[in-house]
């Protein structure tokens, strides 16, 4: 603005100069004028300094009038540019050949951070790093040589708070108006700054773009509304076996075999609409073997319009393999790979529902493996499960397509045979099944023999759906298992009222603990020398409201069948010691009680802290404590039974081996086994005085057992011979009715008073 006065100021002089000279080219013609008229000249001259004086005076006036006149347009110029220069939002400047600002507007003060005052004299180069510096120095020194303008300088303003703005400059010359010279440069500074970060921000969004396709597991390809890829990434690549050559320009569809059309024609029409849809699809791959995926269709929308269509697609070939695994699993059994019981009955609800509308008869069979529990317990679970693997095979084979084989569980099967015209049909297939699994089966180098009980019941004569077919097969199994083995039974009316009464007496048995139905009899052990008790084997009994007393016979094979034996179990065990722990309050001498553990609870993998947690709460002194345990639960898996039963040991209790010689006992095993003493079974005592197999059996295992340092005990000694045979062998315990039978706990607490003398 001040460069705008000085230029003002020059042009005025020049105008003054003009009119002084004009003067006194007046006044002279004036002098020549009166000496041409002989005036005098003193009087002329006083003529002529007035008329002198006059026009100076009204030239003056002229150039005051005219000076105003123009300082006010001056001014009104003045005033335009610096609105118009302070109505620009980018920064002004004007700076010399050195780089000193000379003009700027607020704008480039509020730009640069400074105070106005503060910014005259300051060098652009302040507000920059060293590097722009010497790039704007190129820049100026270009346009100052060559004279042309330039554009779009980009540097970053350094501000004096360490703030940044990247700004975008332009540089124009400025030439002196008289002699054309270079005298500074001029320009607008903008910032750029919120341009910049929109520019990296769509550049950092293009970047995740493309690291969110190239680096995607999932399949994801671009198509054109007609239908054709315009591009693919890495995965579609890897999941389809193709390259992006062979897949762009291509509409893929020799890549789908899926039929009809519409299960990926409509989604995609969906999304040509705008409406995202997704479907599964399996596809080849380029080495042939098949691909499941999960297609997601995507509109691609432009201006609110739809250009094209994202396909992504997640490969769930593992996903629908698990699910059909898990699926086959849920319906079938996991040890023979037969339908399970769920999808068994949905097989007989579809064949019910045909056999309805088709009018004709269809069977269910329902079959129970005799002597499979012994064999299971005995020989061990490996054995017990590649039989029943052996067993699944032969009735696949007897029944063929003719129906649906299905393992209920445990040793228990079901055949369905859903169209059945002769009843004669039935016989045949039953025969079949019992000749099939009468073969013996070798496993593991041993031979064994298993046989089956087989229950028929026949649609539509007795039942109209499948619960009630079922439980009718099965009334009819147990009928067979109980009359004669190895047969088969057709289910009849009364076989329902007694599979209902098994039913009720499951039910009584599972309240019987909590209304103290069930009692405990004890049944004395006898060193015959002394003829002192040193023991007694507890017996529970179930005495029912209105059956009487209950032969465990009756009810401990349902418990264990059922699952109750478990809490019924642990009912014995801390009973059994309450009572002995009485006993010794009361003042008789201390002896061990006998309780017997099932499979069942022995197979517990909690036992050991059960029996610790029964002794603690009864009190009883461990030593008082034995644990019998038979031999065919000891032979199940005998590495594992000598672990749980030295943990047992270690609580100080006894552990003797019950129905010794009924099993398949190894003298190795038996020399590893951490017990106390062998009981030998009543069988071989039952025949010891009429069977000389026999005898010499019983002989043989109190030999044994005093080789091994171990006590034996022999039940169910009845007779005065059997005891004198067992005296005479070295059995020094006994117990059986010839002492005495068992006993309820008062009586039992008078036998031990008449012995021992205590009050």
């Amino acid at each position: 603005m001040d460069k705008l006065l000085d230029i003002r100021k020059k042009e005025e002089g020049k105008k003054t100069s003009f009119r002084i000279v004009s003067m006194y080219v007046l006044l002279a013609c004036l002098l020549q004028i009166a000496n041409k008229m002989g005036a005098s000249y003193l009087s002329f001259s006083l003529m002529i300094i007035v008329t002198a004086y006059l026009l100076y005076m009204m030239i003056q006036r002229n150039i005051a009038k005219v000076n105003q006149i123009e300082t006010l347009q001056l001014k009104r110029e003045e005033q335009k540019i610096r609105s118009t220069l302070e109505s620009i939002q980018d920064g002004y400047y004007e700076i010399t050949m050195t780089g000193s600002f000379l003009v700027f507007n607020h704008s480039l003060v509020e730009l640069l951070g400074k105070v106005e005052k503060e910014l005259l004299g300051c060098q652009i180069a302040d507000f920059m790093s060293a590097e722009d510096a010497k790039k704007l120095k190129q820049a100026y020194q270009w346009v100052a040589h060559t004279g042309t303008a330039v554009n779009c300088v980009e540097w970053e303003v350094i501000r004096e708070d360490g703030t940044r703005k990247c700004v975008e400059a332009s540089i124009v010359l400025i030439l002196d108006a008289q002699d054309s010279a270079p005298t500074g440069f001029r320009g607008i500074i903008r910032d750029i700054s919120d341009r910049k970060d929109s520019e990296r921000m769509l550049e950092e969004s293009r970047f995740r773009y493309k690291s969110l396709v190239d680096h995607n597991p999932d399949l994801v390809c671009s198509f054109e509304l007609n239908g054709l890829v315009t591009a693919i990434n890495p995965a579609t690549e890897k999941i389809t076996g193709y390259s992006a050559n062979q897949l762009v320009g291509t509409s893929c569809t020799h890549l789908l075999s899926v039929r009809p059309r519409s299960t990926y024609v409509r989604p995609f029409m969906l999304a040509k609409k705008g409406l995202s849809a997704s479907f599964e699809i399996s596809i080849a791959h380029k080495r042939g073997f098949p691909v499941d995926l999960h297609i997601r269709f995507v509109p691609i929308i432009v201006d609110s319009q739809v250009v094209g269509v994202f396909a992504i697609g997640k490969d769930i070939t593992e996903h629908k393999q698990a699910e059909e695994t898990i699926n086959h699993m849920a319906y079938h059994d996991a040890l023979t790979d037969l339908p399970n019981r769920r999808l068994f009955t949905d097989h007989l609800t579809k064949s019910l529902e045909q056999a309805e509308r088709g009018r004709h008869k269809l069977a269910v069979l329902f079959l129970d493996l005799n002597r499979f529990k012994y064999i299971n317990d005995s020989l061990g679970h490996a054995f017990g499960d590649t039989l029943l693997q052996t067993i699944a095979k032969r009735l696949l084979s007897s029944v063929g397509h003719h129906g649906t084989i299905a393992r209920m569980g445990g040793d228990e099967f079901t055949i369905l045979l859903p169209v059945l015209k002769q009843e004669s049909f039935i016989l045949f297939i039953v025969k079949e099944i019992i000749e099939a699994i009468n073969r013996p089966i070798v496993i593991e180098g041993l031979e064994c023999s298993v046989t089956t009980s087989i229950g028929i019941s026949l649609y539509p004569n007795d039942g109209q759906d499948a619960k009630t077919l079922m439980m009718n097969a099965d009334s009819a199994m147990y009928r067979a298992k109980e009359s004669h083995r190895n047969q088969y039974e057709f289910f009849t009316p009364t076989m329902s009222v007694q599979a209902s009464e098994r039913h009720t007496i499951e039910q009584e048995l599972r309240k019987a603990v909590e209304r103290n139905e069930l009692l405990l009899m004890y049944q004395p052990q006898l060193q015959f020398e002394t003829g002192q008790i040193t023991g007694v084997e507890a017996l529970v009994r179930w005495l029912h409201p209105k059956r009487g007393l209950v032969s465990p016979t009756e009810f401990i094979p349902l418990a264990e069948e059922t699952g109750i034996i478990i809490p019924l179990g642990e009912w014995v065990l801390r009973t059994a010691c309450q009572q002995n722990k009485a006993w010794q309050d009361a003042g008789f001498a201390p002896m061990r009680v006998a309780v017997n553990l099932s499979a069942y609870q022995f197979k517990q993998a909690n036992i050991v802290q059960v029996v610790a947690d029964i002794l603690h709460e009864t009190g009883l002194h461990p030593a008082y404590l034995e644990l019998e345990i038979t031999e065919s639960v000891a032979m199940q898996n005998a590495k594992q039974v000598i672990g749980t039963l030295e943990e047992l040991k270690k609580l100080g209790i006894q552990v003797s081996i019950d129905d010794f010689g009924t099993g398949y006992s190894s003298l190795s095993y038996l020399r590893s086994f951490p017990i106390d003493r062998l009981k030998i079974d009543r069988s071989f005592v039952n025949d010891i005085t009429s069977t000389q197999g026999e005898t010499t059996i019983a002989a043989s295992i109190i030999a044994m057992a005093q080789s091994l340092n171990l006590e034996v005990i022999a039940e169910g000694v009845e007779t005065e011979v059997q005891f004198e045979f067992l005296k005479n062998k070295g059995c020094h315990e006994m117990q059986g009715y010839f002492f005495s039978k068992p006993l309820l706990k008062e009586d039992m607490t008078g036998r031990l008073a008449s012995i021992q003398g205590v009050s």
